[in-house]
Order: structure tokens, then C-alpha cells, then sequence
């Protein structure tokens, strides 16, 4: 490290993690059982990992199966065969991945030439089958196995039909437009049918006069007196209706509307079945009733159900696209008006006009339209829970799974309550492609982080200690270079997820595909497929190892959150695409973690105040934020009930700050209840504590004024973004760069005991050599590159940490590094020779001299070695050409040319060998070491020094490698082992490949500290 990138004045080297990701650690305690929580009882997934490093199979490094990601695998049906389906899952197991999800797809981009769906498709005695097979294979493999429950999503079956019980209707509206005084006697007016839809059922016919707009000309929505409806229902006689337009006023408008339910004639085709399947209907007990029969009657057969009990997976439901691409459908169902008069409080008819989940065909004037939209929302947010995912719950849990689900819509607006619903599914799951809107533009895209932190805080809440990512498809191209891959991996783990479901292993039994490389349902139009077809494959193991490390220790303990942020509305990105839900990132930026709180949440039972924390026993949050002013919050509305928790959480002493006006009317088609509200809120904002600031930017400073800190607290802004976890033992905190360079700050983390830094590449657990005590906090200085992240625990000692007690540590230094060596002594490191002075932790004073610190060398020739991927015999089958050597020499930079600029590699993707040597000349000795930077990778890397294999390279960022113990005086050789994707050579990609520096070796000097630690047991 190059001492022109210290800051000025430093206490000591910015601790640095580039070299690879890891975690940070606050321990409470020695004890390693967990002490009994002060919360309410939360439910726990059987899936949920141990407190304080219990792990099977070595916990942190070496992570459980249970631990480790997934992955979609899109499967042929009936065409596996039992050879194929355990080949596959034994690569599956080789990848290091902890299991994968079964979901069918045999129509897209490509179809899979041998498939019949008439024989082979989701139900049939061989789709069984396969199913039966893939689930023993997993078994047999130690694999978690889960399974989507209808042939494709959303939710459909084959044994409903459009006019029919059970699958998706929705209400449209008919229209007659009358003057003062004129006769109506004719059909009820109606709008055109679906394709495929022939039946309608009149709901009800309601009259109203027009106050604006009621020409219906352009975009504009005609306005109508809500006061003015007259329901002429019960009039209707052979489906003609009569009535006669009031006479007054003279140049008044009415409209005679038709509120009719049809079948939405919607089918799933992602599948092919051998019949059509349809979409069922999401708001009724018969939509799900026909799923759960048609897997009793035609697809459990007793071996299959016997293997569904013996795979300890998850019944899976993908995102749920209940509208027509590029049109909203306003989903009913066929008592939708009973269920809404009993949950709602009132009659829906004279207010059917304007109902819509965004877009009405008509409006009411005076806010009423949007009151009504707001209670037809929220009810069918209700149905769907009531009549489809707690049935499901419980049909799974009767297989003996669990369910797995993305309850929101990707293709536009949607009912659902997401918050809720992450509240009763066992494993809530988001789709980053949907969330983060792709993530092009470099390694990181952050705008679709407060969604993920909305469904990790509601799971938290609510005991869903795993949130799911369907993870790191990239629309429009078919070669994600892992280092943007992980990069988004490390930034969805900062806002809460802690499982990864890659996306996706495609079948690649014969028959599957048509030419090579193999099933690829997607073509090149998503992201790449998982396998060994893929160079890269050979590299995955260690890919899957860390992101499993990770996961083993984000998912113990409970997540905790300084703020709590109240949102209202429904869906994921209700103010448009991916916007953030408080958009303002001064919390973020100064080191403050928080979630969100909807009136579902904020009704639970946990949400109580107790010793100045709000859910005390969980998130443990610090003070409260009524936000009106975010993109999603047009018009802010606050249930009375809410309003009145809200107010005893200020009274028993919680922090509440009011951004913006104060919401001034109630949710839902209740006016009765706004003066109810507004008493409530002016007694809120008259309680001591309570803070009303005017924008969001505001808010950093008024917690700051309540003296509510941040566990974690950085001491300037930075891009830095927090997690924060704790067991009985440790407060562990994840750190995420999401700049667009390297960042430097000192970070202050709340917890007692020593820090330690968790590698997710290696598994390795070292305690932090320089850091100061501040009270209950540590504080010490992190570097991190653009899109890496850090694991740090602060603990007296857990399972994962080594079985010492380090008595001195390390204040400040003017050297690079203060670093506790393999024989547990503390010494200084600098990549340049001198005299450095340290300050210990005991108030003594200590100087070391490094004497000889060989200068800094870069590769310049270097050998290249390439085997190329090309077509072999069969479309799944590869052949291994082995190309001419190559030699290489750098530019006047250090870099070498990317495969695009090497002739005959342009089109050429597979593995490669770049070998070099250097000379650190013949006085090498045992003190001195060196770094090795990689610079430029195009590829995932490994490298072997001197025929010795180093640990696993962080893929992110390659560089500040540590070559202690490998280097001898004189000549060392060096070799990097290259993969590429597949994408220039299968799809004509063009897409910069290889290894392309400078590579760097920096030696540095090192010597010991009188000062040392002591074995104990703990």
C-alpha cells in the first residue's frame, strides 16, 4: 500500500479488506449459548442456520450444506431420464452449491427439440417421475430440494377453464353516456370479452353524473359525484336494464356503467403441458383448491410423495404476474363484493366505477376514487393471503416443506401488501432483476436497496431469519463477468438477503437442445447458465464456498436496525421503477442501518417499546421515522390504529421524528375517521421527544439532536453500506462499498471484546491488530475497493475465533499494517524500509526499524497457453482444443492486451494459463514478504507460485494478495490461471477477456512488536 493514500493525521493503516471479503464481529460475552430472548416467540424455518457458529461441518469455514446457495434449475420434465437427473445433481453437488429448485421450462427463446409435452410435461406420470427422480438424487446427495407447484408461474393448472371456477377472472366496466332527461332501455352495457373468454357475469349497474372530463377524450379519466350513484341493479331483467338520466342540470352528463366479471383467458406458457393451462384465480379458495387437486390426484404418486417428505425443501412461487404484459387487469373474484363488505366495512357498488389498482377507467372527485382504490387493494392483498398462501402454507407443511415465494409483481402494479406477506411466507424471496431494475452500469446498482431492506426487516420482525434472491440475471446479455456477479452479490448481502438462488443450471439431457452449448432456455438474451459447460465451472466451488461462508454467518443471531422507517404503500416500487423508499442516503452514508415498518408490522405484537428500543428483543430499533415526503408517498395516509401505537412508542420514550406534514387522513374509504387522526397526530407531535423536520436530508441531524447513534459510525460520509447482526456472544457487522472507487474511513462499531476480520475466500478468522477501545464500541480504519465488502465480528470469543487472548494491540502506527503474526506476536508491516513508530494499547511506545524492503516489480513477459471451448459432437457436448503458445510482452503501462486485441483469440473463450517469472533478487530472506496485485482481470483466477497453489484469489478484487512463505531468493515462478464465459465463442460475444495487469509485486518488510498473545480455551 502506497503511503500517499493515508490520510492526513491517521491513527494508524486503514484496516484493509480488499483483499478479501469479510466480516466484522462485536462479541457481548464470553458465553457461546445463546442467552434467552426478551422478544415475543418468533417462528423459525427449518432451514435457519444455528446461534454463535453451531455449524455442521466447521461453521464459517467450511459452511454446511444448509448454508450454501442454490440454484434454479430449469429442467426438461419427463425428457431427464434417472442417469441424467443424477449426473446433473452430482455436478450440481461438485459446484459447492447446497441444493437447487426444480422448475420446469421447455418454452421460451429456445425449446427443447426431444420434449412432447403430451407425454413429458408438468403432471404426467413421467414428469413424476423425473421429479421422483431429481428429489432421491438430491437426497442421496445431501441436497435441499425445492420445487415451483404449477407448471410455470404464476399459479396455473390445466383443469380449469376461462369461464369456469378457479381461474383468473377480473371486473371491466361498460359504458352509456347520457343527457339531462334521456331514456336508457337496453342491454347493460359491457365491454369486449378476452380471447377465449365467452361468459360474463353482471356484477351491478350503477348511474352517476359527470362532473369532468366526461367527453372521455385523450388520456383524460372522466370524474364522477361519488354522491350522484344510483344502483339500478336490481332492475335488470333479461339482461336489459331502463332508466331515465335526472332532468337537472341542464348541462349536466351521467353515464350508465356495467360492472361485469369475466375470465381473464390468461394462460402460463413457460411450461408447455399438453393441454392449455390457465392462470388460476389468486383471490379464491377454488383457484387453489384446483392447484392442490390436480397434485393429489394426477402427480403425487406414493413415491414421489415419499420423496417430497425425505427432501426438506420448499414449495417455490415466482413473482406474480397476474396482468397482461403492458396492460393492467383489475383482478376480481366471484364474491369479491361480500368479502369486501364484511372486511371493508361497506358497500363497494356504488363505488365500482373507480375500481383499479393504479389506472381507473373512471375517477370520483373529492379523493374518493383513491380512498376506494385504496380498500379494493388492500382487500385483495387479503384475499391472497387468506385464500392462497396460507392454504398453501399448510398444504406444504403437510408434505413436509416449506414455501418459498416472490410475493409482488415485475410487469406492473399489483395489489399485495409485500411487507405482509414476507410476514407469512417461511423464506420471503426477491428477484434482483425485478428490485434493482438489472445492474448494469458498472459492478454496482443500489436503487432497489430499500426493497430488500423492506423484506429482510418485515421477515426479521416476524421470525424469517432467511431472505432470498432470485439472483443476477442481466437482460440483453448473456455473459455476466463474475467480478460484476459477485460484486452484486456482496451488495444484496448489505441490505438483508442471506440466500442466493442462482439464476440459473440448465438441463442438458439429450434432447434437451438443438445446438451448442447445450439448453439454454434463455438464449443469450439472460445471463449465462450454470454448469460445466461453462469454463468458469472449474472455478465455482470456490465462488460457492464464499457466498456460503457469508450466508452461514448472516443468517445467525437476530439482524438489528438503528431506524425504523414507516412506509404505507403496496407492491415494491409503487413510485416508480426501483425508486428508493427513503430516498435521501445521508443514513446510509454515515453508517446507520434501518428497515421499514408498514401498519401490518406495525400492529405485530413485537413492535412494543422496552428499554428505549423498539422491538427490543429483534431489530432492536432506536428511534422511529414517519416519513410523507419519499417518491411512494404522493398522498401519506396513516391507519388510526397506527397512529395510536406510534403515539404510546413516543410517550414510553422512542425517538419519533415526523418528516414533512404529518399525514391528515386515515387509509382506506373512512373520511369518519380523519378528526380522529389529526387529534391523534397533533398529541404526537406535542410529545416531548418528538421531532417534525421538513425533509428528509433533515433527518441525519435530528438524530444527532435525540442522541440516537448508529452501531455502526463512520467518521466522514462514505458509500459504505451496513448490516448489522447479533448473537448472544457477537455483534457482527457486514461492510459493502458501494462507490465507484477504493474508500477509506475510520468505522466506530458498537459491541465488546476484540475484533476479528472473517475472510469469505479462505474461511480464515484473524483477530484485528489495530483498533482503539471506545467505551463499548472498537473503532479502527477499513478500506474497501468498489463493490467489495468486509465481515467483521467484534466478540471475547465464539467457535470461530482462534483459542487466544491477545493482551496488546495496536492504537496507531506510521507503518502500512500492524498485524498479528502465524506465531501470535504483533508486528509492523510497510512496503518500505524505515523506522515506524506504533502506540500500543498499554500507553507504550514501540519504534522498529525495516531495513531492506526490495523496490516494487512488475511482470512484463509472459507466456499464454489457451484451450479453446468450441462445438463438439453433440449440441451439449464440448470440445478441449489446446491453441499454439503465445508469448506476451506488456505495454509501457504494465498491461497486457485483452483477447480481443490477441489474434485468433477474439471469438475464443475457455481456460488459460498465463505464466511469468520473477526475480527478487538473491537476498530474499525470511523477513520480507510481498504482495502480489493482479490489476485487470477478465476472468475468474486462481494462482500457483513456485508450483504451490495459493488460497482462493478474491474475485473482486485481486490484488494486495499475500505471498508469505511462497517466494525463495533468485527467480519464482508465477502462473495465473484464467477462466472465461462462454459468451464470445457460443453467442459472438466480444467481451474483453483475460488476464490484463499490471501485475505488481510489492515486497514488504515485517517485524515483531514486543508484544504477544496467550493460548486460552474458550
Amino acid at each position: 500500500m502506497r503511503r500517499t493514500s493515508h490520510p492526513t493525521g491517521r491513527t494508524g493503516l486503514p484496516w484493509r479488506a480488499a483483499a478479501c471479503t469479510t466480516v466484522l464481529a462485536v462479541a457481548a460475552g464470553t458465553l457461546i449459548a445463546a442467552a434467552p430472548s426478551t422478544a415475543a416467540p418468533r417462528a423459525t424455518p427449518a432451514s435457519t442456520a444455528g446461534q454463535s457458529g453451531a455449524h455442521a461441518r466447521g461453521g464459517f469455514a467450511d459452511p454446511s450444506t444448509a448454508d450454501r446457495p442454490l440454484y434454479r434449475f430449469w429442467n426438461t420434465g419427463g425428457l431427464m431420464t434417472k442417469k441424467t437427473a443424477e449426473e446433473q445433481v452430482r455436478q450440481i453437488k461438485a459446484s459447492g452449491a447446497g441444493g437447487f429448485e426444480a422448475n420446469q421450462l421447455t418454452q421460451l427463446i429456445e425449446s427443447a427439440p426431444g420434449y412432447d409435452p403430451k407425454t413429458m410435461s408438468w403432471g404426467t406420470p413421467a414428469w413424476s417421475r423425473a421429479l421422483t427422480d431429481l428429489l432421491k438424487a438430491g437426497k442421496a446427495q445431501g441436497l435441499t430440494v425445492d420445487q415451483i407447484y404449477t407448471p410455470g408461474w404464476s399459479a396455473g393448472t390445466q383443469t380449469v377453464a376461462p369461464d369456469g371456477p378457479g381461474s383468473a377472472k377480473e371486473i371491466s366496466f361498460g359504458r352509456a353516456w347520457l343527457r339531462p332527461g334521456q331514456d336508457f332501455d337496453a342491454p347493460v352495457p359491457a365491454s369486449a370479452l378476452p380471447k377465449g373468454v365467452t361468459k360474463r357475469d353482471l356484477q351491478a349497474v350503477v348511474a352517476y353524473r359527470c362532473v369532468s372530463h366526461c367527453d372521455a377524450s385523450g388520456d383524460a379519466v372522466p370524474v364522477l359525484d361519488p354522491s350522484s350513484a344510483v344502483d339500478l341493479t336490481r332492475r335488470v331483467k333479461n339482461g336489459k336494464v331502463a332508466w331515465t338520466a335526472p332532468t337537472a342540470p341542464a348541462n349536466a352528463s351521467y353515464t350508465l356503467v356495467g360492472a361485469w366479471m369475466a375470465g381473464t383467458g390468461q394462460t402460463v406458457q413457460l411450461a408447455s403441458s399438453a393441454s392449455t393451462t390457465y392462470l388460476v384465480d389468486h383471490f379464491s379458495r377454488s383457484g387453489f383448491g384446483a392447484v392442490k387437486d390436480y397434485w393429489e390426484s394426477k402427480v403425487l404418486t406414493p413415491e414421489l410423495r415419499a420423496a417430497v417428505r425425505k427432501s426438506g425443501g420448499s414449495m417455490f412461487f415466482d413473482s406474480l404476474e397476474l396482468n397482461r404484459e403492458g396492460e393492467q387487469v383489475r383482478s376480481w373474484t366471484g364474491d369479491f363484493l361480500q368479502q369486501f363488505q364484511r372486511r371493508r366495512g361497506y358497500s363497494l357498488v356504488p363505488y365500482l366505477a373507480a375500481v383499479a389498482v393504479t389506472d381507473p377507467v373512471f375517477d370520483f372527485s373529492g379523493k374518493t376514487g383513491e380512498r376506494v382504490r385504496e380498500d379494493y387493494n388492500q382487500t385483495l392483498s387479503d384475499l391472497f393471503r387468506d385464500y392462497h398462501l396460507k392454504p398453501l402454507k399448510k398444504w406444504a407443511s403437510s408434505l413436509g416443506l416449506t414455501v418459498r415465494g416472490q410475493a409482488y409483481s415485475s410487469w406492473g402494479p399489483t395489489s399485495l401488501d409485500t411487507a405482509e406477506m414476507a410476514t407469512f411466507l417461511d423464506i420471503p424471496e426477491g428477484e434482483d432483476l425485478s428490485f434493482n431494475d438489472g445492474f448494469t452500469g458498472g459492478y454496482i446498482t443500489t436503487t432497489g436497496s430499500d426493497v430488500w431492506r423492506s423484506l429482510a426487516s418485515a421477515g426479521a420482525q416476524t421470525g424469517r431469519n432467511i431472505i432470498s434472491s432470485e439472483c443476477c440475471a442481466l437482460v440483453g446479455n448473456a455473459a455476466v463477468p463474475r467480478k460484476t456477479l459477485l460484486a452484486h452479490v456482496n451488495q444484496q448481502f448489505s441490505v438483508g438477503v442471506n440466500q442466493i438462488v442462482w439464476h440459473g443450471w440448465a438441463d442438458q439431457s439429450p434432447g434437451a437442445a438443438t445446438s451448442w452449448p447445450g439448453f439454454s432456455p434463455f438464449g443469450s438474451a439472460i445471463s449465462d447458465v450454470y454448469g460445466p459447460q461453462n469454463p468458469t465451472f472449474a472455478d465455482d466451488t470456490k465462488t460457492n464456498t464464499y457466498v456460503g461462508r457469508l450466508q452461514t454467518v448472516l443468517r445467525r443471531g437476530e439482524l438489528r436496525n438503528d431506524i425504523a422507517i414507516y412506509r404505507d404503500d403496496s407492491g415494491h416500487n409503487a413510485g416508480g421503477p426501483n425508486s428508493p423508499y427513503f430516498t435521501d442516503q445521508s443514513l446510509a452514508k454515515a453508517g446507520y442501518t434501518y428497515g421499514f415498518m408498514n401498519d401490518t408490522l406495525i400492529a405485530d405484537r413485537s413492535a412494543k417499546v422496552s428499554g428505549g428500543r423498539l422491538d427490543a428483543g429483534g431489530l432492536g430499533y432506536k428511534a422511529f421515522v414517519l416519513d410523507n415526503t419519499a417518491n411512494a408517498n404522493t398522498n401519506p395516509t396513516l391507519d388510526l390504529a397506527s397512529a395510536r401505537r406510534i403515539l404510546a412508542w413516543a410517550q414510553a420514550g422512542l425517538p419519533v421524528i415526523v418528516v414533512g406534514e404529518i399525514p391528515d387522513r386515515v387509509r382506506g374509504n373512512h373520511p369518519a375517521q380523519d378528526a380522529a387522526l389529526r387529534s391523534l397526530t397533533r398529541r404526537l407531535l406535542a410529545t416531548p421527544g418528538v421531532r417534525q423536520v421538513s425533509a428528509e436530508k433533515d433527518v441525519l441531524h435530528a438524530l444527532y439532536t435525540a442522541k440516537v447513534a448508529s452501531s455502526a459510525a463512520f467518521d466522514r460520509p462514505a458509500p459504505l453500506v451496513t448490516l448489522h447482526r447479533r448473537t448472544a456472544d457477537t455483534d457482527y457487522y457486514y461492510l459493502f462499498n458501494s462507490g465507484d472507487s477504493t474508500t477509506t474511513t475510520g468505522v466506530r462499531l458498537e459491541g465488546r471484546g476484540t475484533p476479528y476480520r472473517y475472510d469469505g475466500w479462505t474461511g480464515a478468522v484473524t483477530p484485528i491488530a489495530q483498533y482503539r477501545r471506545t467505551g463499548d464500541a472498537v473503532a479502527l480504519d477499513v478500506t474497501l475497493s468498489s463493490g467489495d465488502s468486509t465481515l467483521i465480528a467484534v466478540t471475547r470469543g465464539n467457535t470461530d475465533t482462534p483459542r487466544t487472548t491477545c493482551t496488546s494491540s495496536a492504537v496507531s502506527t506510521t507503518a502500512d499494517q500492524v498485524l498479528y503474526t502465524g506465531r501470535n506476536l504483533l508486528a509492523v508491516r510497510d512496503t518500505e524500509a524505515g523506522t515506524y513508530t506504533t502506540r500500543l494499547s498499554d500507553g507504550t511506545t514501540a519504534k522498529t526499524p525495516l531495513t531492506r524492503v526490495p523496490p516494487a516489480r512488475t511482470a512484463e513477459n509472459w507466456t499464454l497457453d489457451v484451450t479453446s471451448w468450441q462445438a463438439g459432437d453433440s449440441p451439449s457436448d464440448t470440445r478441449r482444443v489446446d491453441l499454439a503458445p503465445r508469448t506476451l510482452t506488456t505495454d509501457g503501462h504494465g498491461v497486457l492486451p485483452d483477447w480481443q486485441h490477441i489474434t485468433g483469440l477474439r471469438s475464443t473463450s475457455g481456460m488459460a494459463l498465463y505464466k511469468t517469472t520473477m526475480n527478487v533478487g538473491p537476498n530474499w530472506s525470511g523477513g520480507t514478504g510481498a504482495y502480489l496485485d493482479l490489476g485487470d482481470v477478465r476472468g475468474t483466477v486462481s494462482v500457483t507460485v513456485n508450483g504451490r497453489a495459493l488460497p482462493a484469489i478474491n474475485q473482486v478484487d485481486p490484488n494486495n494478495i499475500d505471498l508469505h512463505g511462497y517466494l525463495h531468493p533468485g527467480r519464482n515462478m508465477l502462473e495465473v490461471h484464467l477462466n472465461t464465459l462462454l459468451g464470445n465463442a457460443a453467442y459472438g460475444g466480444h467481451q474483453p477477456y483475460g488476464l490484463l495487469g499490471p501485475v505488481r509485486l510489492r515486497p514488504y518488510g515485517e517485524e515483531v512488536i514486543a508484544a504477544h498473545c496467550t493460548a486460552q480455551a474458550h
